[in-house]
């Protein structure tokens, strides 16, 4: 049976930053191959989790210049990150943890990212009505990766 993993990243406490975990709460109905794992922060913490895994779907807040709310969904080569300075392990790109992934021999065969675009990442504030507003329709996009 194929495994797959949906991940959920995102800071509960920095705004449009938890969508990506709060999305999880959005999954109903989810086969028995299908595990749902929440990070508070994704970075290089991720590579424990791959191993094993067919499929993973990454949900999170990307600011990719789209309208707060906005989302998509693309496949890791289909993109570019722009992203130059990490400033903790924890904050290190996705892209480069995929490649790292890849070097190890623990990629899964599938990746997919469900990136929404945050209006706010401001501390103690809660999500933005337009980031809350997508979030159902962004969790039924996601499951019709399962």
């Amino acid at each position: 049976m194929t495994r797959i993993v949906v991940f959920g990243i995102g800071n509960t406490l920095m705004a449009d930053d938890g969508a990506g975990v709060i999305v999880l709460e959005h999954l109903t109905d989810i086969p028995d191959n299908v595990e749902l794992v929440e990070m508070a922060t994704g970075g290089i913490s991720l590579l424990h989790y791959f191993d094993g895994v067919d499929r993973a779907i990454i949900v999170d807040a990307v600011d990719f210049g789209g309208k707060p709310g906005e989302f998509r969904i693309f496949k890791p080569e289909e993109v570019d990150s722009i992203k130059t300075v990490g400033y903790s392990l924890h904050d290190v790109d996705i892209l480069n943890v995929l490649k790292i992934a890849a070097q190890m021999g623990t990629l899964p065969r599938e990746v997919f990212i469900a990136a929404i675009q945050p209006a706010s990442l401001e501390m103690g504030k809660p999500l933005s009505p337009e980031v809350a507003g997508a979030l159902a329709e962004l969790a039924r996009e996601v499951m019709k990766l399962l």
